[in-house]
């Protein structure tokens, strides 16, 4: 099968349905594209991963006649096909068509073109984040710390934590006092 390497639990026929949503979308961008006047899209690699939190990801080509990298979170894809092919597959071309419209000027992540591409070519609502369980994944999740103000608690990273630790100062926004280690994680 197309792709790369195998992620357990992903089964080959949901793989395969990935592909296929792909090249039904791709088919639709080329039309789009053509009659506009711009080059066909190369088609992008698709890969799959299953440890981040992210549902997918769009690498831009290093050169724009080359083809981009579509990621698409597996563990997301296998709790919840059909919202990740109809969605998340269009949310990621819509970056990757972006930039080979505009290859040499930065645009924003999810702008008006994004969201126009996304609603007239996909006829897909643009939504920016995902709203799936993010416990199905196998990505590490930072430790948090407890710290105090005079107004209330607040959760700090490990990193900010381990500085705190070193010396560092941080205030709370609200009343201005400095943060207070309670002695417990979060």
């Amino acid at each position: 099968m197309r792709g790369d390497r195998a992620i357990k639990g992903l089964p080959d026929s949901l793989r395969a349905r990935a592909f296929a949503r792909l090249d039904e979308l791709l088919e639709r961008a080329q039309s789009e594209l053509m009659i506009r006047g711009s080059p066909p899209l190369p088609r992008p690699n698709l890969r799959f991963y299953d440890h981040r939190l992210d549902a997918g990801r769009a690498t831009p080509p290093r050169r724009p006649e080359e083809a981009g990298t579509l990621e698409i979170n597996a563990a997301y894809l296998v709790r919840h096909p059909e919202e990740m092919l109809r969605e998340t597959i269009a949310h990621e071309l819509t970056h990757l068509i972006v930039f080979h419209l505009h290859p040499h000027r930065r645009q924003p992540p999810h702008g008006a073109l994004w969201s126009g591409i996304m609603r007239d070519w996909f006829c897909v609502q643009p939504e920016r984040t995902h709203r799936f369980d993010a416990s199905v994944t196998s990505a590490r999740r930072q430790r948090r710390w407890r710290y105090r103000c005079a107004c209330r608690e607040h959760a700090l990273s490990t990193i900010r934590h381990n500085r705190a630790e070193s010396g560092a100062r941080y205030l709370c926004r609200t009343c201005n006092g400095t943060l207070q280690w309670t002695g417990e994680e979060a």
